[in-house]
């Protein structure tokens, strides 16, 4: 069963979490994101930043950083001069981060409209971090 299956209905973020003052800082942004796209979207939200999967993980997915601006996974990677092999190999190591970290709480809430769901996992951050530093530094 997919994390967006129709079956599964999480637990709303309550406002007083971390989690919920995160998603509060980069809330500019994500509002741009959401303006931008109409597929389902996960938000790991970390100090100062959120990492977002776009689509549907594991199998199909994109990735985008939000801080005070959207950063996608795949123009940055071209800035960086990162080859499609290498970009190939690097989603192929957020695949395998995200199915390690898929047992994670999930929440969801609603932003401009459209639900959205929470991983607030430090784990799952910390190796997203570590997968894309040379693209998102």
């Amino acid at each position: 069963m997919g994390f967006f299956s129709k079956k599964v209905n999480y637990p709303e973020l309550a406002e007083d979490t971390q989690a919920a003052a995160q998603i509060q800082a980069i809330e500019g942004s994500l509002k741009d994101l959401i303006d931008q796209i109409s597929d389902p979207l996960e938000i790991v939200p970390t100090e100062g930043r959120a990492f977002v999967f776009i689509g549907k993980p594991p199998k199909r997915f994109g990735m985008a950083m939000l801080d005070e601006t959207v950063h996608s996974l795949g123009a940055s990677a071209r800035e960086h001069g990162i080859d499609q092999g290498q970009l190939q190999q690097i989603n192929d190591r957020l695949r395998e981060a995200y199915l390690r970290c898929q047992d994670s709480p999930r929440y969801k809430t609603s932003i401009e409209g459209k639900d959205v769901v929470i991983t607030p996992n430090p784990q799952l951050a910390q190796e997203v971090i570590k997968i894309t530093r040379n693209i998102y530094n």
